[in-house]
């Protein structure tokens, strides 16, 4: 899917009438579940929360301090016997700090999904 795709929708909204955060190619749907994560080629699991999710990226949150460029497997479980899990590589982008919260935002993109 492409941004052609939401180049018009049922109410006539062209992608110039967007604001920036829906300019993405891949909407984001909000999420509000746990996640475990490790290092590439690491064995120790880390836990955190998923906030949102799009096609292309996750933004997380956790208590440890990741590195942009630090590379993840995550794994986002279901809640379901009909859907499965979430495995995937990513890699981080950003990272912010929640001082008040003692937390860690971190946006990956994701490379690549495991079946």
């Amino acid at each position: 899917m492409d941004t052609r795709d939401f180049q018009h929708s049922k109410d006539n909204v062209t992608l110039a009438d967007r604001t920036f955060d829906e300019k993405r190619n891949f909407i984001r749907m909000r999420m509000d579940t746990m996640i475990t994560y490790t290092y590439l080629n690491k064995t120790e699991r880390y836990d955190g929360r998923c906030i949102n999710l799009s096609g292309a990226g996750m933004l997380l949150q956790t208590d440890k301090k990741l590195k942009v460029g630090d590379k993840l497997e995550l794994i986002v479980p279901s809640d379901t016997a009909e859907f499965s899990s979430l495995n995937a590589s990513a890699e981080v982008m950003r990272v912010s700090a929640l001082p008040d919260q003692h937390k860690f935002e971190v946006g990956v993109i994701i490379k690549r999904i495991r079946g």
